[in-house]
């Protein structure tokens, strides 16, 4: 069983929209999730990453790039030094946040030699800009995560509709971000710039599944991996965005054909 750490999920300190540290890490980090977006650069060590429950061994040449929400765990065999990227969606432009959407990117990368000095060579000049808080931090970034997802990447569902895909990508980005949070019809069609009625038709058009579908797949995915790293049944109800406990058994029920309750029973057996 992983350390379990039951908090809140983690935020950025002092209202920041970036943080850039090495760490030496002794025995590993308890199972925890957060509300924003980091890589982790592997400088030396061994041991292993559990990711949303898949379970990686770390080298030097492994990088990771997690996102909101995703549950993970790092347990080291030796003292492991790595490189922290944590970053928030205010600080990329729109166009680079949507590319966060736009593609299914793997969590774990294997680099080979020249990945990894051209990754370590970025990552460096961020660090130091982020400690003289230069004003290259942004653009060094955009570089850093673009060297990361120009490997491995899938292109999603979403169809060709060019005139419409990036409001969509803002649409999804938005129920990506603030899914554990009360969210309208008003607040999703808002952030992709669309009068509601015609955002919800134009949503299921280009995606081909509604944003409440969306935004309640969302919340089960959340929902499930913390039942599976022994959370209560309540805790993981409001802690993924439900409303209440009658319309979360209801709607857990219908889509896994079990109960909150055996799910996370049968998912603990498993470890």
């Amino acid at each position: 069983m992983y350390k379990i750490e039951k908090s809140e999920r983690r935020r950025l300190p002092n209202g920041r929209s970036l943080t850039v540290e090495k760490h030496t890490v002794v025995g590993g980090h308890p199972l925890h999730w957060h509300s924003y977006f980091e890589i982790e650069i592997i400088l030396s060590g061994s041991g292993k990453y559990i990711i949303n429950d898949i379970e990686y061994d770390i080298s030097v040449n492994d990088a990771f790039f997690l996102n909101p929400t995703d549950f993970h765990y790092l347990d080291v065999y030796e003292t492991t030094e790595l490189i922290n990227i944590s970053f928030d969606n205010n600080i990329l432009d729109d166009k680079d946040m949507t590319l966060l959407v736009s593609e299914t990117y793997k969590r774990a990368y294997m680099l080979n030699c020249a990945d990894r000095d051209r990754l370590l060579n970025a990552a460096g000049i961020l660090l130091h800009e982020y400690e003289i808080s230069g004003d290259c931090q942004k653009q060094i970034l955009q570089y850093v995560v673009k060297c990361l997802l120009r490997k491995n990447v899938i292109s999603t569902k979403i169809i060709s509709d060019s005139e419409h895909n990036n409001g969509i990508k803002k649409a999804i980005l938005y129920l990506e971000m603030h899914f554990m949070e009360k969210i309208t019809l008003a607040d999703v069609a808002a952030a992709a710039g669309y009068h509601p009625t015609y955002f919800s038709e134009l949503f299921a058009r280009v995606t081909g599944e509604t944003y409440i579908d969306m935004l309640t797949r969302l919340r089960l995915g959340h929902a499930k991996s913390m039942l599976a790293n022994d959370f209560s049944v309540s805790y993981a109800c409001f802690q993924s965005g439900f409303g209440s406990l009658s319309n979360f058994l209801e709607v857990f029920k219908r889509s896994c054909k079990m109960t909150p309750s055996e799910y996370r029973k049968n998912a603990l057996k498993t470890r």
